[in-house]
């Protein structure tokens, strides 16, 4: 080979070399591109992410908070007839008991008070029966306890009568076997279908059915 053959071989190797050159040197440009374009694109995509999450806690943050409007005349005025409703259902209502004076000199003082009525367990039409074996009688026992407080066990009955209305009021003198001297006369009427109550209670200064 001549010289110049060898000069221009030389010159294609060289070229080819430097085109071999720019050709890697381009592939790792476009790698290089690409690399930085994904990390582009994901730091975007954070960056917008953490703009919105930012957002939407101040939005919440800054929401005004729901003013509550203080009740007015009208409804303060229904809830206060609802409650007293509601106690109304729910209370019993108190027994209201009134002690007064007497004109019978036997009688230290008086007393009245709506008491319940006593259950009968009569059936039919009542009688008013005075037979100390009767359950007319027993329930009539029954309501003098209501009316004093003494238990018909510890109860000594000293009298039963008619009151002013025969057929439906009765008239009982009663106390404690513990203490005879101490006497309460009770006025007890017969509620039909229901039974007898005891309407007003004397305490006698003396026991006026002991002798």
């Amino acid at each position: 080979m001549d010289q110049k053959s060898q000069k221009e071989e030389q010159r294609r190797i060289a070229e080819n070399k430097v085109e071999a050159s720019r050709s890697e040197q381009n592939s790792k440009h476009k790698r290089t591109s690409i690399t930085l374009n994904v990390l582009i694109i994901l730091v975007s995509v954070l960056i917008i992410a953490v703009l919105w999450l930012v957002f939407f806690l101040t939005a919440e943050d800054t929401k005004e908070p729901q003013e509550t409007k203080p009740a007015t005349t009208q409804q303060a005025k229904d809830t206060t007839k609802d409650d007293t409703k509601k106690k109304d259902t729910t209370e019993k209502p108190k027994e209201e008991t009134v002690t007064e004076t007497s004109d019978d000199p036997n009688v230290s003082k008086v007393i009245t008070k709506d008491w319940k009525v006593i259950p009968t367990e009569q059936k039919g039409d009542h009688v008013n029966s005075y037979e100390m074996d009767s359950q007319d009688w027993s329930e009539k026992v029954a309501a003098f306890s209501e009316a004093t407080s003494i238990d018909k066990g510890d109860m000594t009955v000293w009298y039963v009568g008619r009151g002013e209305d025969p057929a439906t009021q009765s008239v009982g003198t009663i106390s404690t076997k513990e203490d005879p001297d101490k006497a309460y006369r009770i006025y007890i009427t017969w509620k039909d279908g229901s039974g007898w109550q005891p309407t007003k209670v004397e305490e006698l200064k003396t026991n006026d059915k002991k002798n």
